[in-house]
């Protein structure tokens, strides 16, 4: 079965949105996706309340003929939102995007449902779905955590973000993803990395998860099992921060290698 791929901005962050769309659509990419609010290490594009911005990037999409898979991204901590979500949404809504990504990183499970919940309505004003990325540095560390905060949160415009590389690093195996709906997996992330056990501790997995990734055909994560245990007619997002990349000097070239070697493990 042919599958749809997208290209994870963090695969290139320093790219800018408009290069990553003409590398994304020149590779053979059929969808991508933008980090439009800043990086932890500073990385910011300039896109949201930038007007001039954000209208050549919507040119530059529909030259290309891309879609535009996600946002990054809303964190929910105990206060809520960590910023007014308005913006990424009216973004979201304007480039066809279709799920904003959204962390949970209040502690108590209660109150992050309800943010959760209160977040979804929001979006759906916009016409927009929340997907929820589960990380081991963050308060939702495992796919259960996010499953059960999506399916407690009832909104049919959440899903859960499952990353090869997360799920593993967490104790997790690709068939952990059977025990709950289909529904909840419309796009999943995939990579590789070197070993295939749990991280030893927070701090090395997010480490590892920013700066060093490996190509989704490379090293020891099981993606293709990954893969097969993912609903039919997911998009295989590819999502691999290389080690010591920085900015490529041919985001074009970069981004047909990744494609290239997403479908040796997928396909």
């Amino acid at each position: 079965m042919t599958k749809d791929y997208s290209l994870a901005h963090l695969s290139m962050i320093e790219v800018p949105p408009i290069e990553l769309v003409r590398a994304a659509s020149s590779a053979g990419f059929q969808h991508t996706g933008f980090r439009l609010t800043p990086t932890s290490s500073g990385v910011d594009h300039d896109i949201l309340g930038n007007g001039v911005a954000i209208r050549e990037l919507k040119a530059a999409i529909d030259d290309s003929g891309i879609g535009i898979l996600d946002l990054e991204v809303i964190r929910i901590k105990e206060d809520g939102p960590t910023l007014d979500p308005t913006g990424l949404f009216e973004a979201a809504e304007y480039l066809g995007a279709r799920y904003v990504i959204t962390t949970l990183e209040d502690p108590n499970p209660e109150r992050r449902v309800a943010s959760l919940a209160l977040l979804a309505e929001q979006a759906a004003e916009y016409g927009v779905a929340l997907s929820v990325e589960f990380m081991l540095f963050s308060a939702a560390p495992t796919l259960q955590d996010a499953c059960e905060a999506v399916l407690a949160a009832g909104a049919p415009n959440v899903v859960v973000l499952a990353d090869i590389l997360h799920l593993t690093r967490s104790g997790g195996t690709p068939d952990d993803m059977l025990d709950y709906p289909a529904r909840l997996f419309p796009y999943v992330q995939i990579c590789g990395a070197h070993g295939a056990g749990a991280a030893p501790d927070a701090a090395t997995a997010r480490a590892e998860a920013v700066t060093a990734r490996l190509m989704p055909g490379e090293g020891d994560l099981p993606v293709r099992e990954f893969t097969e245990c993912i609903p039919a007619g997911a998009i295989l997002s590819v999502e691999s921060p290389l080690a010591g990349l920085g900015n490529p000097a041919d985001p074009a070239a970069l981004a047909a290698d990744l494609l290239a070697s997403a479908r040796l493990v997928s396909e």
